[in-house]
């Protein structure tokens, strides 16, 4: 029978949560966050997403409030700091998936990847770089240390070699570089540009398989709003820039985390 608790949780800067907690026998977490328009764009995907969980005995969480977020497109940093918590909360393994991710029903459990002494798994995209739509993460003070570091470099700038242009991934790149417990999975877990591999994960990001007019006006749109937020965000702030952004990602990773219980796990 499922129980609820009460119970008191630490959560970014300080800050405490009083909250309702189902208690869970699942260990492993599938999370994805569709925030900016996302959650109505990426339905389709994100069902799958639930329902390779359900297959497996997962738990599966969609974040998709607050509806808009004040990082704008940076909002992808908060896939880490969530990953974090759960990670601290007690979840074995974290896989985040990307809203534009489909999971294919030949998608296999995650127990198929796993080696000893490895506890971060992505895949390549298309650029011969790891990919960060899909991030398998497993528990261990090694894969706390090194979501930290990522986090904590946010603000630094990354080698040519490893940029992306925005978000988190050109920092996941070049923080995998030579990381002995960090696995290269198949193209197959997260294919981004073969359209004839018989893949488990087909992600449509800002590479070959995003080819609709629509896809891609919406994106831009995305991007144009996304700048001009963070401008007016700005605006008339005494503080610097980078505080400002540090404090809005730890509000919202606080404000998902009240939101949200099955993040955590207890």
């Amino acid at each position: 029978m499922e129980q609820i608790l009460l119970v008191n949780f630490k959560l970014e800067k300080n800050y405490w949560l009083t909250a309702k907690v189902k208690f869970m026998q699942h260990k492993t977490l599938i999370l994805s966050i569709a925030l900016n328009g996302y959650q109505w764009m990426y339905q389709r995907e994100l069902k799958s997403h639930q329902r390779y969980a359900q297959k497996y005995g997962y738990v599966h969480q969609a974040v998709t409030r607050p509806f808009v977020s004040a990082l704008g497109v940076e909002c992808c940093w908060l896939k880490l700091t969530l990953m974090r918590a759960a990670l601290l909360s007690g979840y074995e393994n974290v896989l985040f998936l990307d809203a534009d991710t489909m999971v294919n029903p030949n998608c296999p459990s995650l127990t198929n990847v796993f080696q000893a002494g490895k506890y971060v798994y992505m895949a390549k995209g298309y650029s011969n770089r790891f990919n960060s739509g899909v991030l398998l993460a497993r528990n261990n003070v090694i894969t706390i240390e090194w979501l930290t570091r990522v986090i904590d470099s946010r603000f630094d700038k990354v080698q040519s070699e490893n940029d992306v242009g925005w978000g988190e991934n050109g920092h996941v790149i070049e923080f995998s570089k030579g990381v002995h417990f960090i696995v290269e999975l198949e193209q197959k877990w997260n294919n981004t540009f073969d359209y004839q591999l018989k893949d488990y994960i087909r992600h449509r990001n800002c590479g070959p398989m995003r080819t609709g007019f629509f896809n891609n006006f919406f994106h831009k749109i995305v991007f144009f709003l996304s700048a001009r937020l963070l401008a007016f965000v700005n605006k008339n702030k005494f503080i610097s820039a980078r505080k400002l952004n540090e404090d809005i990602l730890s509000r919202e990773t606080n404000i998902i985390l009240s939101i949200y219980s099955k993040i955590i796990c207890l």
